[in-house]
């Protein structure tokens, strides 16, 4: 989760034609809907159309050279061959559902990155999901510069499409259209909104230019895109993607329980601010979202204490830096309402029962917030890369992670990158991505080994690195 945010958006948003060198595209033309201005894929739709994935606004914005896609992705620590595609951008809004109870109706932007060399003839749909941003509306990827270095943007988009892939960032549903009437903002490492963004972007990807897929469907993310890749395959066998799921790729996955957001409201002084703001950030967003998302407009700013709450909803409504709150307290639990804490803090890290309504309510979301995989999704192959120096989740957090797919029984490989940190593991594995996508949906060969599995990660004594309790890894 990026250390929780490691990138404060400060590049400008590119919203007119743009391009660093001219490119000669060698795939058909895209959709004739393609004629919307870009701002207009933020803004709300009014009437949505009748399907899920249905493309809302469509622009295209621009074009970028393979040699600057290649200049660009080493910007962020892409490591692999040379990257021999150039791209054309495209913003879009598509339709989706929220994970409201029950889901209704939304939408999502999201940027698409169409390469002008593909590397086959029909290409797999590959959705990338990223991880933590903030959840303003100026915060998501899709608002970084093109045409900037050590953006999210190219640290995940560009080595994909360098190498031939069409690819799909949504936003997450929330973000575009923030603040409008019965448009929640998007729920943060809530797995039923994650997943129909996610599952829903693929729709729309393939909607975009439809000669260019195969039945195919490629999920890749990062962090909180993590958590959200593997809440759409549990979702998948339910809800769809519009074509067939060949394999899922999680870089540092938050798949650790969700417990740990309101279990930290226990353990006040493991996290004070400002030395553990991205922590606390990442409790404050899960549960203010939640709020929003389950409870209804004003729901959010109730959970937190009376003389916080108008500087908690500037935060959440309008920054991407979690260090704004480290000027609002001292712990956690200064942020919080102390009903709250004292409701749901010691149930969520030591399991000692509820004994109110709303301890109940939140932790059947936190379980919801981890599905179990059953069935096909037991069988789609998941790759999990993981860094041993990954900052912001612990080996023996991931490690939860790694035993909840095993007990489930997943078609999982861990791969463990020796040196490599939370962001730093994506372009360490990128290019290996590459060629594991290609043996899974265009009939390549199988690459040699990412690396060594999960017995690779051992404490300073060498003993093997154990799932930590509390709270419990359900």
């Amino acid at each position: 989760m990026e250390a929780l945010v490691n990138r404060i958006l400060t590049l400008p948003l590119v919203l007119v034609a743009w391009s660093i060198s001219a490119c000669s595209s060698t795939v058909p033309p895209a959709s004739n809907l393609c004629t919307d201005p870009p701002t207009s894929t933020y803004a709300d739709p009014g009437a949505l159309p009748a399907n899920d994935g249905d493309l809302v606004r469509c622009a295209q914005d621009g074009s970028i050279a393979a040699a600057d896609v290649d200049r660009i992705a080493r910007t962020t620590g892409y490591t692999g061959s040379r990257l021999t595609s150039g791209f054309e951008l495209f913003r879009l809004s598509y339709r989706t559902e929220r994970g409201t109870m029950p889901p209704r109706a939304g939408f999502s932007s999201a940027v698409a990155l169409l390469p002008t060399t593909p590397r086959a003839a029909a290409l797999p749909v590959i959705v990338v999901d990223h991880g933590t941003t903030g959840e303003a509306p100026g915060c998501p990827p899709s608002k970084e510069s093109p045409t900037g270095d050590n953006t999210y943007l190219a640290e995940l988009g560009y080595p994909l499409v360098g190498a031939g892939y069409a690819v799909i960032l949504p936003d997450y549903a929330g973000y575009a259209g923030f603040g409008a009437s019965h448009n929640p903002p998007s729920g943060y490492h809530a797995s039923a909104d994650e997943a129909r963004s996610t599952l829903d972007a693929a729709r729309a990807l393939r909607a975009l230019r439809p000669s260019l897929f195969s039945s195919d469907v490629v999920l890749v993310g990062h962090s909180q895109g993590g958590h959200a890749v593997l809440s759409a395959l549990a979702l998948d066998a339910s809800y769809g993607s519009g074509g067939t799921l060949a394999g899922v790729v999680a870089y540092a996955p938050s798949w650790f329980t969700m417990r740990t957001f309101g279990a930290i409201l226990a353990v006040p002084t493991e996290y004070p601010l400002p030395a553990a703001a991205d922590t606390v950030a990442a409790s404050v967003w899960y549960h203010y979202s939640h709020a929003e998302l389950l409870d209804g407009p004003g729901a959010g700013a109730l959970l937190f204490a009376a003389d916080k709450r108008d500087r908690i909803r500037s935060f959440f409504d309008n920054s991407c830096d979690e260090q704004q709150l480290a000027m609002l307290g001292t712990s956690a639990t200064d942020l919080f309402d102390p009903t709250f804490t004292s409701d749901v803090a010691y149930a969520a890290a030591l399991d000692t029962g509820c004994m109110t309504d709303d301890c109940t309510t939140w932790l059947a979301r936190y379980s919801a917030d981890r599905p179990h995989l059953t069935g096909n999704a037991t069988r789609v192959p998941i790759l999990n890369v993981y860094g041993d120096q990954d900052e912001w989740i612990p080996a023996d957090r991931e490690t939860c992670g790694f035993d909840r797919l095993a007990s489930d029984q997943a078609n999982a490989t861990v791969c463990i990158v020796a040196g490599a940190t939370h962001d730093g593991v994506v372009g360490a594995r990128a290019d290996y991505v590459n060629d594991w996508i290609a043996a899974r949906a265009l009939g390549g060969a199988a690459p040699t080994a990412c690396g060594p599995g999960a017995e690779a990660l051992v404490d300073t004594m060498g003993s093997p690195i154990t799932c930590a309790t509390l709270p419990r890894n359900d």
